[in-house]
């Protein structure tokens, strides 16, 4: 059996076998849903663009043969027993083949530095006059500390995950998440302007 980490695993399931759509036609090719409701509008853009009506009754999707394999049907399944929060985490980021953002770059900004009066610190030329306001890098801690909370959710779900899948899959195993549980405490760090680092 193909050892194989959690999110790698996750990524093939979302991201090659597309599972969540293929889970949603087999519902809807087995009855077990309703197939959407498409307005003439809709039907009439998708003409314009293939060149064809398309058949939207539900004997379709058989007649495609919609199907996942087996093994990114259980990891669809147990991906769904997770919290919402971590559901939405798990499923986005293996669509995109990404992680969370733990560094916040929204947080990040480079700002006027001024003095304790609130005026703008310049840079002065040769002639005193001023040639450039002094920059200093800021860090919003507060959204830094939510994205890293939201990466820790994502971190905690796969290795559960992981944990739920072990043994249950046809051909591979999954292993715990090789990413790191904690990344902003290895180099290089994110310091906020007092050259203080943010906490975890």
């Amino acid at each position: 059996m193909v050892k194989e980490d959690i999110e790698g695993l996750v990524e093939w399931a979302y991201r090659v076998q597309c599972v969540d759509r293929m889970a949603g036609l087999m519902s809807i090719a087995s009855g077990r849903t309703a197939p959407r409701m498409r307005s003439n509008t809709d039907m009439m853009v998708a003409f314009a663009a293939l060149g064809v009506r398309v058949d939207s009754s539900p004997g379709y999707v058989t007649a495609m043969g919609a199907t996942a394999q087996d093994d990114a049907l259980v990891i669809h399944d147990a991906v769904l027993q997770l919290p919402a929060e971590a559901v939405a985490l798990v499923v986005s980021h293996g669509k995109g083949g990404s992680r969370p953002p733990w560094h916040g770059v929204e947080a990040e900004a480079l700002v006027a530095d001024t003095d304790r009066k609130g005026r703008v610190r310049v840079l002065l030329g040769t002639n005193r006059r001023p040639i450039a306001c002094v920059l200093r890098h800021r860090v919003d801690p507060a959204l830094v500390m939510f994205s890293r909370a939201q990466y820790g959710v994502w971190w905690e779900a796969l290795a559960a995950l992981a944990g739920e899948l072990h043994g249950k899959l046809e051909t591979i195993d999954p292993l715990p998440p090789s990413a790191p549980r904690e990344p902003w405490f290895l180099p290089p760090l994110v310091y906020v302007e007092e050259g203080m680092q943010i906490g975890a």
